[in-house]
């Protein structure tokens, strides 16, 4: 599987950098330390080809000769010498090993019992006459570099390693800060704040051309719905004053025709002129809440205290109406946030439980901390809503089959949600089995 996050992409390549560095690290020393033993070998065979000479030893009085001058040549070097007879019997030569190493290439330790050698390397080859030729090496200081060696690249493979690992880890620093700060704005903006920016370093790098580059596309976005929000109040606006003027001449038909049959037709007009009115106050007020001015007017609060006082005003009204309904604050809950718009909120978070339930159902109203948020629940027993329409009812203008024969404009639930995303929180509608729980969740004030 390909890697994704930003973590396992830096992660992989580390491990790969590191797995080649390994494998490069390994081989070098490899190859140095074979080419350092083949090297031995090469001066050993070397050494053993001028004292056999061209006879093979056949001549052994020539050998005990040669190997007295290669002895006194190497005194004080790393090469050891000893000649034996085919009885065993010792000949020539310095060194003097308590039993003869197999033909060829061998190594002993500090158990041979060479003087001054704890490790060695030894080559041995018998002579045309049956005599045996041993010549040693002394391999201390060839163990010692290949020591130091293994050291080296060990060292160099840890300070290797950690500056890969820092500058990996400080690339994916820089490059999550960035990221970050684009996604603190995206948040703004979805949240409404369309005044919302990526911050520019000035370095004219990568990054902050390509922040710019998204804060022009923020502008032209700003710009587009800035133009659209104004056609639209305008429109609405220049409808309001029209309809305002209908509904008065309307009501003072209706005065005049109180006794006459076109009263009832007059009345129904004046309701209907009464519905549209409500329809543009009410997107108004969603303009307002989406657009983010408000806010400006944004304070500390209790929410658990301003839910009771809201359902506390609303409890006598829905009891009278057949919904017997309970308010529980749980927890005393401090947030920021606009109180005007939160109080509307719960408003209408009731009211909706009131018109789409049967009366006789039961509605609660909770308030308690959930981690590092206020959860403000309405429950009710009544009918509830299926689980595949629970997204739709928040869309504007959106309502149920069995909602349309009532009196409103679908925007309820849509002025809930845009009030909870207002205050950085969301409107979630889920099953409460029997009935509906419409749950608004909000962060609390740090």
């Amino acid at each position: 599987m390909r890697p994704r996050s930003l973590r396992a992409i830096m992660t992989t390549y580390v491990s790969l950098f590191l797995i080649a560095l390994i494998v490069v690290r390994v081989a070098s020393y490899s190859t140095i330390h074979n080419a350092l033993g083949r090297e031995i070998d090469r001066r050993l065979a070397g050494s053993v080809a001028e004292i056999v000479g061209a006879g093979n030893g056949r001549d052994l009085s020539a050998t005990i000769e040669r190997i007295g001058v290669e002895q006194q040549d190497h005194d004080s070097a790393d090469l050891f010498y000893m000649l034996v007879d085919k009885r065993g019997r010792h000949l020539a030569g310095k060194l003097a090993l308590p039993s003869l190493p197999p033909i060829g290439y061998s190594d002993f330790g500090e158990d041979a019992q060479v003087e001054g050698v704890t490790h060695g390397r030894a080559l041995t080859r018998g002579l045309a006459n049956g005599a045996v030729l041993v010549v040693a090496s002394d391999n201390d200081v060839v163990n010692a570099f290949d020591g130091l060696l293994m050291r080296v690249q060990l060292f160099t493979l840890g300070t290797t390693a950690l500056i890969v690992i820092g500058g990996a880890a400080g690339i994916m620093l820089v490059i999550r800060s960035r990221m970050r700060s684009m996604q603190r704005t995206v948040d703004a903006v979805i949240a409404g704040d369309l005044q919302s920016r990526i911050p520019l370093d000035g370095s004219r790098s990568e990054f902050d051309q390509q922040a710019a580059a998204f804060n022009r596309m923020l502008d032209r976005i700003d710009e587009l719905m800035a133009s659209i929000k104004h056609v639209a109040k305008d429109v609405t606006h220049e409808l309001r004053s029209p309809l305002a003027r209908l509904r008065v001449s309307v009501a003072a038909l209706l005065r005049q025709s109180e006794e006459s049959p076109l009263g009832p037709p007059i009345a129904d007009i004046l309701e209907q002129t009464d519905q549209i009115l409500d329809i543009f106050s009410s997107i108004l007020r969603l303009w307002e809440v989406e657009g983010g001015d408000r806010r400006e007017r944004f304070a500390t609060l209790e929410m658990g205290a301003l839910a009771k006082e809201v359902a506390d005003g609303l409890q006598a009204v829905a009891e009278d109406a057949g919904y017997p309904m309970e308010i529980i604050v749980k927890d005393a809950a401090t947030i920021h946030g606009d109180i005007n718009l939160l109080r509307q909120m719960l408003v209408n978070l009731i009211e909706n439980a009131i018109h789409h339930t049967p009366p006789g159902t039961h509605i609660a109203v909770t308030v308690g901390k959930r981690d590092r948020v206020v959860a403000i629940v309405v429950r009710d027993n009544g009918p509830g809503i299926p689980a595949e329409q629970r997204n739709a009812v928040i869309r504007r203008f959106s309502r149920l089959e069995s909602s349309r024969a009532r009196a409103g404009q679908g925007l309820g639930l849509t002025l809930v949600d845009a009030i909870a995303r207002l205050h950085n929180g969301a409107l979630s509608l889920e099953d409460a089995n029997p009935g509906l729980s419409a749950v608004v969740e909000i962060p609390l004030d740090s």
